[in-house]
């Protein structure tokens, strides 16, 4: 079977895009479909070729399999073995074709097109199997996706201001709002070989998904990484991924010469602060922070009860934004209102 037929059975049986395609295998378009080069055609039946297809380590493997090697190394191949994703027992060109075939990328290039979030991180390979995780998961979509601005953004509201009221389970009810919006909600089980990731955003397919993990964290840190989550559905173009992780693994990120001003000036950390004003002010505006503010008394449980039934938010919110606003030590006794969800 030539690599084009190839192509459009994949592209039939699992709805992949051209985009993704080539994403996936770090290729050109016309390298891919037009000259078929050998190097685009092993990258193909590295990331979606059967075992049987896959007969000889390819030529650009070999020439660097040890470079290639030290960089697979660093996926949590043990942990992927005892799931089953991973055959066990597989060494050097073997271990190469299995993470290249689980991960469904042609190369190391097509990783970084394709898990480009993760590469913000100490640890993208792990960060990206964890996220290949989720993604196995989902199925894709026939048909495009809109997102329901309107609809989305009540729903929204309705998680700020009713979710408090309710003894249901915070991610129980944040899944079947995103259900109801056509987003998808997945939970998977973080690695050990890195520090737990907070959210991740991304699309399969035409289907956007926005997963968590399935580690408790406090609530308001929950739903914030919710809506910033949100935020890149709605304001950023389709296929736009982000990969939230804790303070401990971003500030490892931050040479002594880089500010977040500099940071900012980055395209990808501009959208990341937009999803972050975003979600922002859908859970507290700034008209309900500067009022609470303003009353002068937040380092009191009355003052954060009053303005959580004034508002209808959850307590947490008020506290975790005083906090972020340095009004409140980190280790005041009103972190009790924060919920472990």
């Amino acid at each position: 079977m030539s690599l084009k037929e190839s192509i459009k059975q994949l592209q039939k049986r699992e709805h992949i895009t051209q985009d993704e395609l080539l994403r996936r295998l770090g290729c050109s378009r016309s390298g891919l479909m037009d000259h078929a080069t050998t190097d685009a055609q092993a990258a193909f039946q590295l990331a979606f070729g059967s075992d049987s297809s896959i007969s000889e380590t390819p030529t650009f493997v070999k020439g660097n399999l040890e470079k290639i090697l030290m960089w697979v190394r660093k996926f949590p191949t043990r942990a992927l073995q005892k799931k089953g994703h991973i055959p066990e027992n597989v060494k050097d060109a073997d271990l190469v074709r299995a993470v290249f075939k689980f991960m469904q990328i042609g190369s190391i290039a097509g990783f970084e097109n394709y898990y480009g979030a993760t590469l913000q991180s100490a640890n993208p390979q792990t960060y990206a199997a964890w996220i290949r995780l989720g993604e196995l998961q989902v199925k894709r979509l026939a048909t495009d996706y809109t997102p329901d601005r309107k609809a989305i953004i009540s729903n929204l509201k309705f998680l700020r201001t009713n979710v408090f009221l309710s003894n249901q389970s915070i991610r129980k009810i944040a899944r079947e709002v995103l259900n109801n919006c056509g987003i998808e909600y997945v939970e998977v089980e973080p690695f050990l070989t890195a520090p737990t990731p907070v959210c991740a955003f991304y699309w399969r397919g035409s289907r956007p998904v926005i997963q968590f993990p399935t580690t408790k964290m406090e609530d308001s840190k929950f739903l914030e990484a919710l809506f910033h989550a949100v935020g890149h559905l709605l304001l950023h173009p389709k296929h736009t991924s982000c990969l939230q992780l804790g303070a401990f693994s971003q500030q490892a990120l931050l040479q002594p010469a880089q500010t977040p001003e500099l940071l900012a000036a980055r395209p990808e950390d501009i959208l990341e602060l937009e999803a972050s004003h975003f979600a922002q002010d859908l859970l507290l505006s700034e008209a309900e922070e500067c009022e609470l503010i303003c009353c002068g008394r937040f380092n009191e449980r009355r003052c954060i009860e009053h303005f959580s039934g004034v508002f209808h938010v959850r307590p947490s919110i008020l506290v975790e934004r005083l906090q972020q606003q340095g009004k409140l030590h980190r280790r005041t006794l009103l972190n009790d209102f924060k919920i472990a969800v």
